[in-house]
């Protein structure tokens, strides 16, 4: 049997879908790049924002209408399928088996049997294999689910209470991947900074990861604010592999507004923090996010929050505007702020961003920085920096006289810039 897989929502469910496409190809099922070839479709999906379940709704609806064979079968599982499992299944009967979040033993069993399979979410899972295809990088997820209580986040409605995968299974797939030419492990899980199984936490996690043999990177994405410690700081500080990258959501800089949120630590803290760690690690980056048009947010509040950016100059920002979850304790706040309000806040945030990093980019011309090569098209070449994570961040476009392949480093001059990607030669 052909199998196509779509996946669709963040990096934890790109780690899955690995995991459950190594599964079928074991039990000696054949997965195709193309729709149009295959006898099943399997569809990964999310429900985490407004955007990500209409994307979902869509994408199911394209293979339904999409498909040329009739008997093609169709398999919709995750997030939107724990969460909608009811609705799903009485207004789409065209898909022939909804699973919620289960195990990826349970997706492939589906495949033999088909049916449907709703029950208490199943998230993390032991090292079961995985695929490699062509990226420099691969995600690994070292836990899933949240126990933090943040009024505008479903995640702990859908995957439920935090659970963290074994210690020595995370440390048994991240040497499986880079074994097979992995040059980027990034660690990803709703809560990174509470990982804990088994006496072990994440600076213990990092420092077996840091003594596998190899030359690679470590990533690590979501880090949450009360959780980067003194400790964790130091450890990224002097370790040989894990990259000073730090990933930290903050959602806003208005004490009011995080308190709606049920968010900490105070600002005032935060902000010692993020000082703390550019004088510990000077080439430390800052990435965050923030969102915008969170209920009872005013003029004062949106200020406040750029204010803070302009103060804090983050090398790398993200921004959304607030979306309404039923079931999250924001959802019953009041007032609303308009669409048009917030759609005017997140550009004047954004904006303001790209003159900061236009102004960080300005800064790297003539330098030479170590890339690693993503992709290749003759002799023009696409890679990162330690700055930049995969899909999210920018990038740098360079050219080279000895041929490169994906997952290479190499040195590149800086040479001219954007708002967001450089581009260089390779030295």
């Amino acid at each position: 049997m052909r199998i196509w897989m779509d996946t669709l929502g963040c990096p934890k469910n790109e780690a899955d879908s690995d995991v459950i496409k190594s599964l079928l190809i074991g039990k000696g099922y054949e997965v195709v790049e193309e729709l149009l070839d295959a006898d099943l479709a399997i569809i990964n999906t999310c429900a985490f924002i407004s955007d990500a379940k209409e994307e979902s709704v869509n994408e199911i609806f394209n293979v339904i209408n999409g498909r040329e064979k009739k008997s093609l079968k169709i398999i919709v599982h995750g997030c939107l399928v724990q969460r909608y499992f009811k609705e799903l299944r009485g207004q789409i009967p065209e898909v022939d088996s909804f699973l919620g979040i289960v195990s990826p033993e349970k997706v492939v069993e589906a495949v033999k049997n088909i049916q449907d399979l709703f029950e208490p979410p199943d998230p993390v899972y032991k090292f079961l294999g995985r695929t490699i295809d062509d990226k420099s990088y691969a995600y690994v997820k070292i836990g899933d689910g949240c126990d933090r209580r943040c009024t505008f986040c479903a995640i702990p409605n859908i995957k439920g209470p935090l659970k963290n995968r074994d210690f020595e299974e995370i440390i048994k797939e991240i040497r499986y991947l880079v074994d097979h030419g992995k040059k980027e492990i990034i660690l990803v899980s709703q809560d990174l900074t509470n990982y804990s199984y088994g006496g072990k936490n994440l600076i213990d996690l990092l420092r077996k990861i840091d003594d596998i043999d190899g030359d690679f990177w470590v990533r690590l994405l979501y880090l949450y604010p009360d959780g980067v410690s003194d400790d964790l700081v130091e450890m990224i500080r002097n370790s040989k592999k894990i990259l000073h990258y730090f990933d930290i959501p903050l959602q806003h800089a208005s004490e009011k507004i995080l308190k709606f949120m049920n968010r900490t630590p105070s600002i005032q803290d935060v902000e010692r923090k993020l000082l703390t760690i550019r004088e510990k690690i000077p080439d430390a980056i800052l990435r965050t996010t923030f969102i915008v048009g969170f209920p009872g947010e005013d003029e004062d509040d949106f200020e406040k929050l750029m204010k803070f950016v302009r103060q804090i100059q983050f090398d790398r920002l993200g921004a959304f505007i607030y979306s309404d979850e039923e079931g999250t304790g924001a959802f019953v706040l009041i007032p609303k702020v308009r669409k048009d309000v917030a759609k005017r806040r997140i550009s004047k945030l954004m904006n303001l961003q790209k003159e900061i990093s236009f102004s960080k980019n300005e800064r790297l011309m003539g330098k030479k920085m170590k890339v690693i090569v993503d992709e290749v098209d003759e002799d023009l070449y696409t890679g990162r920096t330690y700055m930049d994570a995969p899909e999210i961040d920018g990038y740098v476009h360079f050219n080279s006289s000895k041929s490169l392949k994906v997952g290479d480093f190499v040195q590149v001059r800086i040479e001219s810039y954007e708002f967001y990607d450089l581009e260089g030669s390779a030295s």
